[in-house]
């Protein structure tokens, strides 16, 4: 991250959370740096009291195994993220889950530490887990053990010697493309090195796109492309997209997920509503104000905020077609769209931009400009109203793109 970054970022914390508070964090996570606390820290009870709880539970039966998963959000059981679908799937296939929760700096608060987040799930805080690893020496006799990351911070790679020593079996699921992130100052912990590592000593290394598995490929050959997928009891009804004229006789467009400009093609957007007969509906979070501002000015663009997943096909019921419009760049490229499988399971023949790849998938039309978006996104729409919408093979591969199926995918390399 460059001075400009660093600077541009520090202003948006103050200007976000106040001086007096950004100063305080600036310096709780100096003070974790050089590891003060972690001398100071007594024993803590409720780690080892989870430890002992999982260790019941293999001896009772009610596991058979366990999985130490890390994760850059606190679990939230109706968030449709990877991390968070494959504890829950885990979770159904009889394992135990300690979900370790990225923190900035020791001393940050989590709202769900130590807490039973869902059926044999319980969340604990990163710095307690690693200051305090060899608390871990109370579940080796649990055979079937294995530790997955999904982001390659050095504080997780601190654990995978004494953890492999303990007879974890190690994979390392890419699940975005960090570097092309800290780039844009949206991942700050990143070290190239120490994701190079992971890919070196992992027992099995998965990605969510081929460019990924490009990426390392000077480092090994076995790396598995497994891509992200949708849960239908999460997502409500499916195939519920509008196949009809709107009562206002405007096609109606629907984006929902991120709207940062650091990969959504705004110009775009606003380019394309210039047409009168094209209406677009965002839900999401990550525009700039001066954005929203231009979006609400146009009477054919509504913004919505966020919407929980579950509450999301009461929206796409009233849209004809998805649209993803990022930016063509090594970021955008890399990505695995978990909305794409969300759009198909609705039923949303969609247009996209900036990632090639899903141009492969039924109902998915990759366009390169402003013509080309436009002109699918009628021919889209004509097949609507003629019935002419080929799904032929939409159910096949809604079926091969659960959660579900990705995640037996990624179990059954491991056990090979």
């Amino acid at each position: 991250m460059n001075i400009q970054q660093l600077l541009k970022k520090g202003m948006k914390a103050i200007n976000e959370n106040g001086l007096g508070n950004t100063l305080q964090k600036i310096q709780r996570r100096a003070i974790t740096r050089i590891g003060i606390n972690k001398w100071l820290r007594s024993d803590n009870p409720q780690l080892k009291a989870i430890y002992n709880k999982i260790l019941n539970q293999y001896k009772n039966k009610e596991i058979n195994g366990l999985v130490v998963l890390t994760s850059g959000l606190e679990f939230e059981e109706l968030y449709n993220q990877r991390t968070i679908n494959l504890a829950k799937y885990l979770s159904d296939h009889g394992l135990g889950v300690l979900f370790v929760t990225w923190q900035w700096d020791d001393q940050e608060q989590l709202k769900k530490s130590y807490q039973t987040v869902y059926k044999n799930i319980y969340q604990v805080p990163v710095y307690d887990f690693t200051y305090e690893l060899d608390k871990l020496k109370i579940l080796d006799e649990i055979v079937n053990k294995i530790y997955i990351t999904t982001f390659p911070a050095k504080l997780f790679y601190k654990s995978i010697e004494q953890l492999k020593h303990s007879g974890y079996r190690i994979i390392y699921d890419i699940m975005d493309e960090w570097e092309e992130f800290y780039k844009t100052g949206d991942a700050s912990w990143y070290e190239r090195k120490i994701e190079e590592q992971f890919v070196q000593v992992s027992d099995l290394v998965t990605v969510v796109s081929k460019p990924l598995k490009d990426k390392f490929s000077f480092i090994r050959e076995d790396i598995y492309v497994i891509g992200n997928g949708y849960t239908a009891a999460l997502s409500g009804r499916g195939n519920i997209a509008l196949k009809e004229k709107a009562e206002d006789q405007r096609i109606h467009i629907g984006y929902f997920g991120h709207l940062t400009p650091s990969w959504f093609d705004w110009d775009l957007i606003l380019s394309l509503a210039e047409n009168d007969s094209f209406y677009f509906h965002f839900i999401g979070h990550g525009a700039p104000e001066e954005i929203l501002q231009k979006i609400e000015a146009q009477p054919n663009c509504k913004f919505y905020g966020k919407v929980h997943p579950s509450e999301l096909y009461k929206f796409v019921e009233k849209w004809h077609i998805g649209i993803i419009p990022f930016k063509h760049s090594k970021l955008s490229e890399a990505v695995d769209p978990i909305k794409i499988y969300e759009y198909l399971y609705f039923g949303l023949p969609t247009v996209s931009t900036g990632i090639p790849h899903i141009g492969n998938y039924p109902l998915v039309t990759h366009c390169n400009n402003q013509l080309e978006v436009k002109a699918a996104i009628d021919n889209y729409y004509e097949q609507l109203m003629n019935g002419k919408l080929d799904l032929a093979d939409l159910n096949d591969f809604l079926g091969k793109t659960t959660w579900e199926a990705r995640f037996n995918e990624m179990m059954s390399l491991l056990n090979k």
